[in-house]
């Protein structure tokens, strides 16, 4: 396992995230009134998106309203409609900037055909009683490395110190069909469980 190399790549998906993010609240701001009906690349459901010009910004996979789950319709903040243009602002702009980032291949760790290596334990989660840490390192079909770290340290039984850096690639993701994984930049000192 090379941590130098993950540190810098981690180093580099936060400089990304952080360029990409500030830009989407805006171009987010901007697009919402041009939304349009799409389908999910996820279950060929029928969900509302950005328009092809703010795409990077847009989710292929839940749209602009939400989770197929009815979770963000349900807990949309300070009870704002999930149709609201202020919902939709938030979802899409912070909830989830630059979601599609994770389809394009520079922030996306292909899943199928790589090589799934890691430290620490193989099963960890934000949830109570799964707590630990692991380092996952993911070599693809191409010769390509990918690193993700992921630490939860629980506090009681609804709160929990995560770390969550890098692609959210995971040990039991090896020999599986699974989408390619996106990157994440998290650090949540009291996170809900």
């Amino acid at each position: 396992m090379n941590y130098f190399k993950a540190a810098l790549q981690w180093t580099f998906c936060l400089a990304a995230n952080i360029v990409l993010d500030s830009l989407g609240l805006v171009i987010v701001a901007i697009a919402l009134p041009f939304r349009k009906d799409d389908i999910s690349v996820s279950d060929g459901r029928k969900i509302v998106n950005l328009p092809k010009w703010a795409w990077l910004w847009g989710n292929d996979f839940d749209g602009v309203l939400g989770d197929k789950r009815g979770w963000w319709a349900a807990n949309t903040p300070f009870g704002w409609d999930v149709n609201s243009y202020m919902a939709m602002y938030w979802w899409t702009a912070i909830r989830n900037p630059a979601n599609n980032m994770r389809r394009v291949s520079l922030f996306s760790a292909p899943i199928v055909g790589s090589i799934i290596r890691f430290k620490g334990q193989y099963e960890v989660s934000d949830k109570p009683g799964m707590g630990g840490w692991q380092f996952v390192k993911l070599n693809s079909a191409k010769g390509r490395n990918y690193y993700g770290f992921y630490l939860v340290k629980q506090w009681s039984e609804t709160r929990a110190f995560v770390i969550r850096l890098g692609f959210k690639v995971l040990p039991r993701h090896a020999g599986t069909n699974e989408q390619p994984k996106g990157m994440t930049t998290r650090i949540n000192p009291w996170k809900k469980i």
